[in-house]
């Protein structure tokens, strides 16, 4: 019988070693398609930084600390705006808190038996590339094996991700400027088609509607928090109406 996570159930001396399995993860993360669209979205962040004279150590020291592409440009546009560091850092706590959602539905999945340490740990890793393909891949990897896999697969993506800001910034000059945009464009582009992949219930399908619906609106009246807002009311009324229908059934 399956598992509570649909992982089936294995001993753990049948297991390979932890390292197989972060291996096993960095191989998923190399063949991701996902992965390939961060990697672009990416380099075209290396070219824009290049472009308006933003420090290279800073950007990979952001990439390191901060992991989260739109983060980042707001980073970056901060800087080219001149605005004091204490508006930038609370502009970019506010745009982060699409995370706290992230960390709570992926935790319980891949967490295991490993520590508070390693689950607060793994939790820096979660961002939008990680966290779609572990909502994919996760369910066909023994629990005990997720945490390495996870550790690989993201350490790919972020690594991978500084690597290509090199390389974008290195290119820069040579790129068009409407190239470089639309690089950086990708991500949150893919993002959507792996939530329409990944939707498989009426909920799913409901949040995403409602996302959709509502984004146009809070991007206007929203302001810096728009994606709070967005996730609050849309992800709010799916829960509902899903919740209603359990009780129906």
């Amino acid at each position: 019988m399956p598992d509570n996570n649909g992982a089936k159930p294995e001993t753990a001396a049948a297991l390979p070693p932890p390292r197989v399995w972060y291996w096993r993860g960095m191989r998923a993360g190399l063949s991701s398609v996902q992965g390939m669209v961060l990697f672009a979205g990416f380099i075209g962040f290396g070219g824009l930084i290049r472009d308006v004279g933003f420090p290279l150590g800073a950007a990979v020291l952001s990439t390191l600390m901060v992991w989260a592409l739109p983060a980042q440009l707001i980073i970056v546009g901060g800087f080219v705006a001149g605005n004091p560091l204490p508006v930038v850092a609370l502009a970019v706590g506010l745009s982060s808190v699409r995370f706290f959602p992230m960390v709570a539905s992926i935790m319980p999945t891949i967490r295991g038996k490993s520590g508070l340490g390693t689950q607060l740990l793994a939790s820096h890793f979660v961002a939008v590339s990680a966290w779609v393909e572990s909502i994919r891949l996760m369910p066909a990897i023994p629990v005990e094996a997720r945490i390495p896999f996870f550790f690989g697969l993201s350490n790919i993506f972020l690594f991978g991700s500084i690597a290509a800001s090199l390389v974008g910034y290195l290119l820069a000059g040579t790129l068009p400027q409407a190239l470089v945009n639309g690089l950086v464009f990708l991500t949150p582009i893919s993002f959507l088609l792996q939530l329409i992949r990944n939707s498989h219930d009426t909920v799913d399908w409901l949040a995403l509607t409602m996302g959709l619906a509502l984004a146009p609106v809070f991007a206007q009246f929203g302001g810096t928090l728009d994606l709070l807002w967005i996730g609050l009311i849309g992800g709010s009324i799916a829960y509902g109406v899903g919740r209603w229908r359990r009780t129906r059934t």
